[in-house]
């Protein structure tokens, strides 16, 4: 069954431009577009999508991390997309804590949202590659610092699949990567999810960010 898509976002040429080529992708079964937080509100009570892609121009950042914990809290099988302005490691990380699926910046192309949009589908997370380079500038600056949290280090493989999660690659996208069987890639997972104290995909990342683990 195919998902339902909000877009929270102006100016409502962009999103009905933007909603015109997602309908051509035949990816969602309805396309719905909201300007207002009234009409989110409405649509979300009546049907709530599957999707919900949100823009930094509706919103202050702190009023979307408001927005994001109370829609996660009543509707917790909509995934949300942050489309923002170029925010840092520690403003992505709090958007993650608070229950988004993915991030892109507004520089992002096409390609690369809908490349989120197959991520999410897969039930993983995406963050967008301008983003994963402010990431890996920000962890090189604290490379070094001892981490006391990790229970057991991991190994240099672990640390090639911890990546791949990270970029938002699947299970078949890790093994087709590292020429391993899926069977290897979801063992290694689990070592990995045990070792960070992780529950899933979402908080390997967020423990990534926050510890600052990624090479």
């Amino acid at each position: 069954m195919k998902p339902r898509l909000t877009i929270f976002d102006e100016p409502m040429l962009y999103t009905e431009g933007l909603s015109r080529l997602l309908s051509q992708s035949n990816i969602f079964s309805t396309i719905d577009i909201c300007n207002s937080l009234e009409n989110l509100s409405k649509n979300l009570k009546e049907t709530p999508p599957e999707m919900l892609v949100m823009s930094s121009n509706m919103l202050m950042l702190s009023e979307i991390c408001k927005l994001v914990e109370s829609i996660i809290s009543e509707h917790k099988n909509t995934r949300i997309t942050i489309i923002g302005n170029s925010y840092d490691v520690i403003d992505i990380r709090k958007l993650f804590n608070k229950g988004i699926k993915a991030y892109l910046d507004k520089n992002c192309t096409y390609d690369e949202f809908l490349k989120s949009i197959n991520v999410l589908l897969l039930n993983e997370i995406y963050i967008c590659d301008h983003a994963k380079e402010r990431m890996i500038n920000f962890i090189s600056n604290e490379e070094g610092k001892p981490n006391p949290h990790i229970k057991e280090p991991l190994t240099r493989r672990e640390m090639e699949i911890l990546k791949l999660i990270c970029d938002g690659c699947s299970s078949k996208d890790i093994s087709e990567k590292l020429f391993i069987s899926i069977n290897t890639v979801e063992t290694h997972r689990k070592r990995i999810l045990l070792k960070l104290n992780a529950k899933n995909s979402v908080g390997i990342v967020k423990y990534a960010i926050e510890n600052h683990i990624i090479d």
